[in-house]
């Protein structure tokens, strides 16, 4: 009985982590008006359950693909603005400028594709003990959630 009680908790702890470290991710694309606080969460989130998590990996490289991830959460955004919505995907700039969000339908497939990026590569992370499938779930999603924004709308922050 011992023994599998204790092959059992670690998953388990493991297991809460990630759905604790996905929680932000979810939050930044479900919820506009808090995308931008729930994204600046994930580094914290993630040297908090790097251990449970990724129990392998230094701290610097734990901090580094936190970094990586909010950058790919961010980098789409960032280039809309910093280029007038010429380069990047101006769907997700609601992630650094709230007000942009778009509202209603146009929100819940997009919104649900990115969390399906997102949470895909927080379960192989998982997975394999290693934060790199959750950093490229993190660049995914933002651009799965531009790719079916302009597939169903036509949104555009910048008119």
């Amino acid at each position: 009985m011992s023994m599998a009680t204790n092959r059992t908790a670690p998953r388990l702890v493991q297991t809460r982590s990630a759905a604790a470290l996905a929680v932000p991710g979810i939050l930044a694309f479900t919820i506009p008006l808090v995308g931008f606080l729930a994204s600046l969460l994930l580094p914290f989130f993630a040297a908090r359950l790097r251990s449970r998590l990724w129990p392998q990996t230094s701290p610097t490289i734990g901090h580094l693909c936190a970094a990586l991830a909010v950058i790919g959460l961010w980098l789409p955004a960032l280039l809309a603005v910093a280029s007038l919505g010429q380069v990047g995907s101006g769907a997700t700039t609601w992630l650094i400028i709230p007000l942009c969000a778009p509202a209603g339908t146009s929100l819940v497939v997009p919104a649900l594709l990115a969390t399906a990026a997102y949470l895909s590569g927080i379960t192989v992370s998982a997975l394999v003990r290693n934060p790199w499938p959750w950093v490229l779930g993190a660049w995914a999603a933002p651009l799965a959630y531009g790719t079916a924004s302009r597939w169903l709308v036509n949104f555009a922050c910048f008119a």
